[in-house]
C-alpha cells in the first residue's frame, strides 16, 4: 500500500502535466490578425503534376526495321504506280540497254550486280501526279491535356449554314473562282479564268418531261462572238450499210490521199511559190503554219556557200513528209524562189499506214495497253487532275509515260485527236435513229488501254437523262474490254448500237479523273473514234526527225 508521501508526489506530477497541455493547446489555437496576412479568397490548390511519359521501347534490330520499312514502302508504291510495261521476248522492242537489264522488270532484288534485275521504275513525274498525303502528326494523349468546352450557341440564335451537298452550278463556279484567286495570290502563280463550258455535261430532265430552261444558267453569248466549231455530222442519201458511203469530220480532208502527200506536192518543181519563205526566222513551210494537226521537227545547216532548210512532219492521219530547200548563201532575200537553177527543193513522204492484222494489234495491246489503262486508273478518285486537267492530257501523258523505258518502242504520240491505230469510227444523228460506223483492223474487240475520242456527242444515260461528251471534243481512256454484239472484220459496217458499253476513266477542267460507263446503243448524236496505242516506227514506218532516215521506203512526187 502506497504511503501518503508517494500519493502527494503523483498528484503534483499530474497537475504539472495538465497545465502544460493547456498551455500548448492555447499556443496552437492562437492565430495572427488577418490584416497581417496576404490572404486571397480565390486561391485554388495546384493541379496535380502530369503523368510521366512512358519509357520508350528499345529500338528494333536493324535487320527487322529495314525489312519492314522496305516492305511497307514497296506495298504503298505498288498501289499507286501504274504497271510497268513488260519486256516481251520476240517482240519488236529495241535492244536492252548496256546495263544488262534482265527481262523481268517487276523484281525487287537488292543485289548490286549489273546483271541482276533492276527495281521498280521511277514514279510518274510529280507535276502530273497527285501529291501523297503526309502521315498525321503525333499528339499527346487526351488524358494529359486540359479539356476545353466550347461555348454552345443559344437556342434562339439563328445561324445561316451552307448546304455543301446541294450547291448550284453558279455557286460552285463562284466558290472555285475564290479558290483560284486565293492560290494565285498565295503562290504568286497566274491561274487562268475558269470557263463554264465543259467537255462532259450530264443532263437530267425533271418530273414533267421539260428540259431545264437555259435561262437558269449564265446569259447566252452572242453568236457573233462565238468561235467556230466543227459542224455536227450530217448524213446523205447513201445506205448506212455501205461503209464507204460516209465520211467523218476528222481527220481533215486531203487532196492527194494524205496530208503527207499534199505537203510533198507543195515542194514539187511545178508548184509556184509566192515568196522565199525559207529565209524567214521560223523557216516553216507556209502550208504548216497554223496547222494544229501535226508534230514537227525542223533544222537548218550551212557549209559556207549554201544554206539548207529541212523539216519532218507527222500528221494526224499518220502520214509523214520530209522536205528540204537549198539556196546560195549570197543570194539576196528577194531572190526568185522558183528559179530551179539556184533554189533546189525536194520532198519525200509516207502515205497513211494500212490496217494491221489481229496478231499485230494484240501484240501492240500487250506492249502498251495495260500500262496506259493503269496510268489512268492511278489518278482515279485521287482528287487531283492529270497535268493541266484537260481531258486530252490523260491520254497524252499516258503515252509519254513510256519515254522513261528505253526497252519499249516509242508509241505513236497524241497528235490532235489521234492516239494510234484507228479501231472504230462511227456517228449518229436524229436522236440515234440514224447510225453509221466502220470497223478497222483485224482485232475482234476493243481492249483495255484503248483511247476513245468523242465530238459533240450525246449519249443517253437513263429514261430522261443523257451525257454531252465534247465541247466540241472529249478524250477518255478505256479500262475494260468491249466485245461487239456482232462479228467484225476490217472495213465492215458496224453501227454504234452494235458495239456495246465503254467503261472509261475521264477528266475535264474542274472535275478530277473518275470512272464512267457509256452504252453505245444509246448513242444519239455526234461522232466517236477508238484508237489502239501502237509503236510509231513499226506502224507508221519511221521515227520523226528533220531528215528522212536511210532505209525508209519513202515516196516522191514526180
Amino acid at each position: 500500500m502506497p504511503t501518503f508521501a508517494e500519493l502527494r508526489s503523483k498528484a503534483a506530477k499530474m497537475a504539472d502535466a495538465t497545465g502544460s497541455k493547456i498551455v500548448n493547446t492555447k499556443d496552437r489555437m492562437k492565430s495572427q490578425p488577418s490584416k497581417n496576412i496576404n490572404w486571397d479568397a480565390d486561391i485554388r490548390s495546384k493541379p496535380p503534376p502530369p503523368p510521366k511519359p512512358p519509357k520508350p521501347l528499345p529500338p528494333p534490330s536493324r535487320t527487322s526495321s529495314a525489312s519492314s520499312a522496305s516492305t511497307v514502302a514497296t506495298s504503298q508504291a505498288e498501289r499507286t504506280k501504274p504497271p510497268v510495261p513488260v519486256r516481251r521476248a520476240g517482240s519488236s522492242a529495241s535492244a536492252a540497254p548496256s546495263l544488262g537489264r534482265s527481262v523481268s522488270q517487276a523484281s525487287h532484288s537488292s543485289s548490286t550486280s549489273l546483271n541482276a534485275p533492276l527495281g521498280p521504275p521511277p514514279t510518274v513525274r510529280r507535276e502530273t501526279r497527285p501529291d501523297s498525303v503526309s502521315p498525321p502528326p503525333m499528339y499527346p494523349s487526351s488524358s494529359s491535356l486540359p479539356r476545353i468546352q466550347e461555348p454552345q450557341a443559344e437556342e434562339d440564335t439563328d445561324i445561316e449554314r451552307i448546304d455543301w451537298a446541294n450547291l448550284s452550278p453558279e455557286d460552285k463556279q463562284i466558290f472555285f473562282s475564290w479558290l483560284d484567286e486565293f492560290f494565285a495570290r498565295y503562290l504568286h502563280v497566274p491561274v487562268p479564268p475558269r470557263t463554264a463550258a465543259d467537255t462532259v455535261q450530264h443532263v437530267t430532265v425533271p418530273p414533267g418531261g421539260r428540259t431545264p430552261s437555259p435561262m437558269t444558267g449564265p446569259p447566252q453569248v452572242q453568236r457573233t462572238s462565238r468561235p467556230k466549231t466543227p459542224p455536227r455530222p450530217t448524213f446523205g442519201s447513201p445506205s448506212p450499210g455501205d461503209p464507204a458511203a460516209f465520211t467523218m469530220s476528222y481527220p481533215p480532208p486531203t487532196e492527194h490521199g494524205s496530208a503527207g502527200a499534199d505537203l510533198a506536192h507543195y515542194f514539187s518543181p511545178h508548184t509556184h511559190w509566192s515568196s522565199a519563205w525559207y529565209t524567214d526566222g521560223d523557216r516553216m513551210a507556209p502550208p504548216l503554219k497554223g496547222n494544229g494537226h501535226m508534230a514537227y521537227a525542223g533544222g537548218w545547216e550551212s557549209n559556207g556557200t549554201t544554206q539548207t532548210v529541212s523539216g519532218g512532219v507527222l500528221f494526224s492521219d499518220l502520214s509523214m513528209c520530209w522536205y528540204s530547200v537549198s539556196w546560195p548563201q549570197t543570194a539576196p532575200p528577194t531572190h526568185d524562189a522558183n528559179d530551179s537553177r539556184t533554189v533546189h527543193r525536194s520532198a519525200r513522204y509516207l502515205p497513211r499506214p494500212s490496217p494491221w492484222s489481229r496478231e499485230q494489234l494484240i501484240d501492240a495491246h500487250e506492249t502498251y495497253g495495260e500500262t496506259v489503262a493503269g496510268f489512268a486508273e492511278s489518278f482515279e478518285d485521287g482528287g487531283q487532275p492529270c497535268a493541266r486537267g484537260e481531258c486530252w492530257d490523260l491520254a497524252n501523258e499516258a503515252l509519254k509515260y513510256f519515254e522513261q523505258y528505253d526497252y519499249v518502242p516509242k508509241p505513236v504520240p497524241s497528235i490532235s485527236r489521234t492516239h494510234g491505230h484507228l479501231i472504230y469510227e462511227g456517228k449518229a444523228s436524229d436522236k440515234g435513229k440514224t447510225q453509221m460506223g466502220r470497223w478497222r483492223g483485224g482485232d475482234d474487240r476493243v481492249r483495255r488501254g484503248d483511247i476513245v475520242e468523242w465530238r459533240s456527242a450525246r449519249v443517253g444515260t437513263g429514261p430522261l437523262s443523257w451525257a454531252m461528251l465534247g465541247n466540241p471534243d472529249h478524250t477518255a481512256v478505256i479500262v475494260s474490254d468491249m466485245v461487239p454484239k456482232t462479228s467484225v472484220a476490217d472495213g465492215m459496217a458496224v453501227r454504234p448500237a452494235e458495239m456495246g458499253t465503254l467503261e472509261v476513266i475521264e477528266q475535264s477542267l474542274g472535275k478530277p479523273p473518275t470512272r464512267a460507263r457509256y452504252d453505245l446503243s444509246q448513242f444519239q448524236e455526234g461522232e466517236v473514234w477508238i484508237y489502239r496505242p501502237v509503236g510509231l516506227e513499226a506502224y507508221v514506218g519511221s521515227l520523226l526527225g528533220p531528215k528522212c532516215p536511210e532505209g525508209v521506203n519513202a515516196l516522191s512526187v514526180v
